[in-house]
């Protein structure tokens, strides 16, 4: 899957990437110290290339981003916590340092986050009293305050569908990769936009019959 950097200037970039970190089954629990490797070269690959939007979920639940949220904010990266996890408050990121225009929005996602998202927009909609013909597709996108996801990228070779910003990958184009977390690295994420060139997107439709 190796590819290079000029190799991205030949289609348009994914908006917003969706990168789900999974491990091995047999696996013991990765060194702290390379899971954060990993997550700054997935960070700094982005910033790169022009994504505009990466969400992470992985199993530290971006314990190093976290922690280093000052450092990435000089660098023009807001990292920010998946909101919503309780419907009692509205969902949306919500910014750890304060970073004006950011460059890169790394969203920090937890698991089993992507239907109490949805809970948590609908639950906000019904508390700013919305009647049945308010809700459609726009308020409800609106209220997720999240935009959708393009990419979709699963490590460890697993197949499953995530919970995770469950209205936004509705569309998404997914590429799985065989190497499982934490032993991929930026080339990954490159090599990840580049088949993402490669397709023509459908959005859900049906290809044409010829």
């Amino acid at each position: 899957m190796a590819t290079t950097f000029r190799a991205f200037r030949r289609g348009p970039l994914p908006g917003h990437v969706a990168w789900v970190a999974r491990q091995a089954v047999s696996s013991p629990a990765a060194a702290p110290e390379r899971e954060e490797r990993a997550l700054r070269a997935l960070v700094d690959s982005a910033l790169e290339l022009g994504i505009g939007w990466l969400t992470i979920q992985d199993p530290s639940s971006g314990r190093a981003l976290r922690e280093h949220a000052r450092w990435f904010a000089d660098r023009g990266v807001a990292v920010a916590d998946a909101a919503g996890a309780s419907s009692a408050r509205a969902p949306g990121p919500e910014d750890l340092v304060l970073v004006e225009s950011p460059a890169l929005r790394v969203l920090l996602a937890g698991a089993c986050s992507g239907r109490r998202q949805i809970v948590g927009a609908l639950s906000a909609l019904a508390s700013r009293g919305a009647r049945p013909a308010d809700v459609h597709e726009a308020t409800i996108a609106d209220a997720l305050g999240v935009p959708d996801v393009d990419l979709l990228v699963l490590t460890g070779n697993d197949r499953r569908v995530p919970d995770l910003l469950v209205w936004q990958v509705a569309y998404s184009e997914i590429v799985v990769i065989d190497e499982a977390w934490p032993e991929v690295d930026a080339e990954q994420l490159r090599a990840a936009v580049a088949e993402y060139q490669r397709r023509d997107r459908r959005y859900g439709g049906l290809v044409a019959p010829r």
